[in-house]
C-alpha cells in the first residue's frame, strides 16, 4: 500500500495519544487518530487542530494555558509528555480526574481542561502547572 502515498510521523511521544500518525496520498494529509476516546481528543487538540487552523491561515495556533498551583503530586516522572484531565477547585488550584486511562470517558465529563506535564518532570503540591482550559478550544 505504500504506492498510494507516504507516513511521514507514526508514534509520538505524548501520554494519552502515541499511536499518532501523519502522511500524505498525493496532494491530500491525512492523520490517523489513536484508537481510545481520550487519546482521540487530546491528540486532535493538541495537534490537529493547531495543524487545521495553520492551513486556514490562522496566525495563533498554540492553545491559551494559564499557570495554576497543582493540587497533586506525580512522584514518577513520565518519559513522555502527559496531558491529565484536570479542573480548578475552589481553592484555585487544579485537580485531577482520579482514573486517567485513555478510555475512560468520565474524565472529560469531569475537567475543565488538560494540566500539561513535560517528559522527566515530577510534581509536588502546589508546584506551578499549565493547565488548558477546554473552553478555550472551542469553535
Amino acid at each position: 500500500m505504500q504506492y498510494l502515498g507516504e507516513l511521514n510521523l507514526w508514534k509520538i511521544a505524548i501520554k494519552p495519544g502515541k499511536p499518532f500518525a501523519y502522511g500524505r496520498i498525493g496532494n491530500a494529509d491525512f492523520i490517523g487518530l489513536p484508537g481510545n476516546p481520550v487519546s482521540a481528543l487530546v491528540t486532535y487538540l493538541m495537534l490537529v487542530r493547531p495543524f487545521m487552523l495553520a492551513r486556514q491561515g490562522a496566525s495563533e495556533l498554540a492553545p491559551p494555558r494559564m499557570t495554576l498551583p497543582a493540587d497533586f503530586e506525580l512522584k514518577r516522572a513520565g518519559d513522555r509528555r502527559e496531558f491529565f484531565r484536570a479542573r480548578r477547585n475552589p481553592a484555585g488550584q487544579v485537580s485531577l480526574f482520579s482514573h486517567q486511562g485513555s478510555a475512560v470517558l468520565t474524565s472529560l465529563v469531569w475537567a475543565e481542561g488538560l494540566v500539561d506535564i513535560p517528559a522527566g518532570t515530577t510534581v509536588q503540591r502546589g508546584d506551578p502547572v499549565a493547565f488548558i482550559p477546554l473552553s478555550a478550544l472551542e469553535g
